[in-house]
């Protein structure tokens, strides 16, 4: 049985690249943006990747653009996997006088990478099961979608690594919006491991953006 097929975007490292749409660096933003602390250690929050709107592409009305950051405090052990411990950070920027603050310290940023978008398709359906209650059949049709989807992307379904994790925000699922590759980034997302990047699905949410990370 043929299994339908998602139109998502990859996002791929471009020399050109989409404005605003990068990894590492510093961050770039088209509105005010202030530095985000870590609510654990209180440390600054390394900048990590950013994404914009994108009519037809990616839909973050009605913000401009979001950055994400995480701890990477070697002197502390706080849950920069876990979305809701305030050891990660996804700041939304609405369009306005560009201004980022500085960091509230001494932060180390990653090298910088540019980013565009490159069409692709992926198994949604495969990609989706549960893999505490899949068949051998659905693990295998499991392992040969991820081979084949990209590692990186706005749109489709998460390619979980450990187990589907997506979180909740005002009783309900969040809206899963992109995903990230540790890799070729060099990010610290565990052992080769993956960000995924969500959204409320209510528009008036004061907190409307989570990311976790996963690792291999």
């Amino acid at each position: 049985m043929s299994r339908p097929l998602a139109p998502l975007w990859a996002l791929v490292p471009s020399r050109t690249g989409v404005p605003l749409l990068k990894v590492g660096g510093t961050p770039e933003a088209p509105g005010p943006l202030d530095w985000p602390a870590c609510e654990m250690c209180s440390g600054p929050l390394r900048f990590l990747f950013q994404l914009p709107h994108v009519e037809g592409k990616l839909d973050l009305a009605p913000y401009a653009s979001v950055h994400v950051f995480q701890c990477e405090n070697p002197d502390s052990v706080c849950f920069r996997w876990d979305p809701e411990e305030g050891a990660n950070a996804v700041v939304a920027v609405k369009a306005g006088a560009p201004a980022v603050s500085e960091p509230p310290g001494p932060v180390k940023p990653y090298a910088e990478w540019t980013l565009g978008f490159e069409p692709a398709t992926e198994d949604t359906e495969a990609l989706s099961v549960d893999v505490n209650e899949a068949t051998d059949e659905q693990l295998a049709a499991l392992d040969r979608a991820q081979e084949t989807a990209p590692e990186s992307k706005v749109g489709g379904v998460p390619g979980w690594l450990n187990g589907e994790a997506t979180p909740e925000c005002c009783d309900a699922p969040m809206r899963f919006v992109a995903q990230l590759s540790a890799m070729p980034y060099g990010l610290e997302f565990g052992d080769n491991g993956r960000g995924y990047l969500f959204r409320c699905t209510r528009d008036d949410c004061p907190r409307p953006f989570r990311f976790l990370t996963q690792g291999a």
